[in-house]
């Protein structure tokens, strides 16, 4: 795999190269392509189903409901996080709505009972049935792994291991030990607007000038660094680089080590295809959309501090949650405007800017997974 240094280099080089391109603009309201980004990319990623602190202890679950599917993600007797079709081997009832944590999975409707790492365990009345393969009806199981505090999912069995897809990713955010982060607020919003447009939106700067002229471009000067690792981008941005923010950093960052840029910047990792992680020593935001029509997706939302925060640290996590927030209701404003206007077809195609490299990278990366096989 390239280093990251590598990765800078080719980054720097490649998004040079795509200034200027274009994309058409009915990917963002074109049923026919929804369809096939369904089956070709969301079936087939990977994607972040929700934080593991939801499933700390043995028999403790949660359900993702998203794309078509319902999965239940569990933690086993073993300590094992697994994920499993949402779904009732005898006639399909669904086994869990909310989550929870029970000592067994039990169907609702019949009774059947499987055990946390999905086998079948218990049959009410089983002599009723003939020829029952009791072996053949374990729960259906979906490909999980835990990474930086999340548990990620993939629907396609043949699919490499999550760390092959990250292009050192992994190995760069390790010293950030994310699975400390907790959840301060996970919220889901139902958008009038295409699914790749909220995540457009989180990694260009272009708008910022004039969307959030109060808010970031009036404490930041500079503009972002762009790295990309495969399928996937990180921008670097300075956040308010004043003196008292440095005192806070050296007061607030623990873990570590980490270099003075990684303190004082914002570090955003887009995971193909969905997946914005806004990485920080003390706080950590997650951003997810997923599809439910052309013009209508649900963007999960999520802000982590770090299990144990106290004091300054705390306070600091708490005040930057409410930024969050309130930069989050600048931007829901003018994504409606966009899409309102995109549906109207009037703009066949978009043109980016420098400052939007990493949404052209995105669409590149579409175009490769949505491409005939």
């Amino acid at each position: 795999m390239p280093s990251a240094r590598d990765s800078a280099l080719a980054g720097a080089t490649s998004f040079q190269a795509h200034a200027g391109r274009t994309t058409p603009a009915s990917r963002y309201f074109d049923r026919e392509f929804q369809e096939i980004e369904l089956a070709r990319v969301f079936r087939r990623a990977w994607t972040v189903a929700g934080p593991a602190s939801k499933v700390s202890e043995p028999g403790a679950h949660f359900v993702l409901d998203e794309l078509g599917e319902s999965i239940l993600v569990i933690r086993d007797d073993q300590g094992q996080v697994r994920a499993f079709h949402n779904t009732c081997r005898h006639r399909g009832t669904r086994l869990a709505c909310k989550p929870g944590r029970a000592p067994h999975l039990r169907c609702p409707y019949h009774g059947w009972i499987y055990s946390h790492d999905g086998r079948l365990r218990e049959v009410p009345e089983g002599g009723g049935f003939e020829n029952l393969n009791r072996a053949a009806l374990d729960l259906l199981p979906v490909r999980a792994e835990v990474w930086a505090g999340q548990v990620w999912i993939n629907l396609d069995p043949t699919a490499p291991a999550l760390a092959e897809t990250l292009g050192g990713i992994d190995r760069e955010v390790a010293h950030y030990q994310l699975d400390e982060m907790e959840p301060i607020q996970e919220k889901i919003w139902e958008l009038e607007v295409n699914w790749k447009t909220v995540l457009d939106n989180a990694t260009e700067y272009y708008h910022a000038p004039v969307v959030h002229n109060q808010t970031i471009d009036a404490h930041v000067s500079t503009r972002p660094e762009l790295v990309t690792y495969g399928d996937h981008t990180r921008q670097t941005l300075p956040i308010a680089p004043y003196e008292w923010r440095r005192w806070i950093d050296a007061r607030t960052s623990r873990r570590g080590p980490y270099t003075g840029k990684q303190l004082e910047c914002i570090h955003k990792y887009l995971i193909f295809p969905n997946t914005l992680m806004n990485v920080l020593p003390y706080h950590l935001t997650t951003f997810q959309t997923f599809p439910i029509a052309p013009d209508r997706c649900r963007f999960r939302y999520v802000f982590f501090k770090r299990r144990g925060a106290r004091g300054l640290e705390w306070l600091r996590a708490y005040g930057t949650w409410l930024a969050s927030r309130y930069i989050l209701r600048e931007d829901f404003a003018i994504l409606d405007l966009f899409q309102q206007g995109v549906r109207t077809g009037r703009t066949t195609e978009h043109v980016f800017h420098k400052y939007e490299s990493a949404i052209l990278h995105h669409q590149r990366a579409l175009d490769r997974w949505t491409a005939e096989a």
